[in-house]
């Protein structure tokens, strides 16, 4: 074997490892998921705007800037050619990759009335973007990546993960409501802290699970409480369920994460 070896061996696994086509998909991906909402996202009005059954307050959608934001950085780092082989982009950069293409498929599926499929994108959004975001947590906890690559990958794959399962939660309860499939009233109200609970649920693991102590699932808790609070003034004069499901959620994951801290 000669000292090229290893290096031809290494490029023969990059090109079986789809890693080109896994850097420029990302970055399109991300560039899709951040000009397709902002030139052909939804525009409701009147009679045309969703069912507000647990429809946060409309500040907390400034969220979206950090993660557009987060998300284009990300796509940037990982196109290098230094970090064009690394194990950790290989397994956590396809599902990343698919979460901002469907971020930007969701806009004008929506904004075409093709709401049903619309569901569909965030449905596949939630599940992208935690499978990337656990994958980032686990390789964090074992120390596999350097602070420039946590920084780089933790705050995107955190927040468009918590705030797409939000999304999902969100459009779900209004569009059960919006198809007559759950009558608005107390049986809409009541699904819609279902939800709300379920997502204080997934938070609170993240807060206290083995990855605890990782950026992403910190950036991930953190976005669902951002959600939460959004709710509670969102929903303040509507539906007292929604008011108190949403401040108790989110009560519960910063509880449990300060209790969970210190702990190994």
């Amino acid at each position: 074997m000669t000292a090229s070896d290893p290096g031809r061996l290494g490029h023969v696994r990059s090109a079986f490892s789809g890693d080109h086509t896994r850097q420029i998909l990302t970055c399109v991906a991300a560039a899709a998921q951040v000009l397709l909402p902002t030139f052909y996202g939804p525009r409701f009005r009147g009679e045309d705007a969703p069912p507000n059954v647990i429809q946060p307050a409309a500040y907390t959608f400034t969220v979206w800037f950090p993660i557009f934001a987060s998300s284009t950085g990300y796509a940037v780092y990982q196109a290098r050619a230094s970090e064009r082989t690394k194990e950790i982009w290989r397994e956590a950069g396809w599902p990343l990759a698919g979460a901002f293409a469907v971020t930007g498929l969701w806009a004008p599926l929506a904004r075409s009335g093709r709401f049903w499929s619309a569901q569909a994108a965030l449905t596949a959004l939630t599940v992208l973007a935690e499978t990337g975001r656990r994958r980032i947590a686990r390789a964090e906890t074992r120390n596999q990546l350097s602070t420039t690559e946590v920084a780089m990958a933790a705050p995107a794959a955190g927040m468009l993960s918590a705030w797409g399962q939000a999304a999902c939660g969100v459009n779900l309860a209004a569009m059960l409501v919006s198809q007559d499939i759950i009558p608005a009233g107390p049986k809409s109200a009541a699904a819609g802290a279902a939800l709300l609970a379920a997502l204080g649920t997934l938070g609170a693991r993240a807060v206290a699970g083995p990855e605890r102590r990782s950026v992403s699932s910190r950036m991930y808790a953190g976005t669902l409480v951002w959600a939460f609070a959004g709710v509670v003034i969102g929903q303040r004069h509507r539906s007292k369920s929604a008011v108190a499901t949403a401040a108790c959620a989110a009560l519960t994951i910063l509880t449990v994460g300060v209790r969970n801290r210190d702990t190994n």
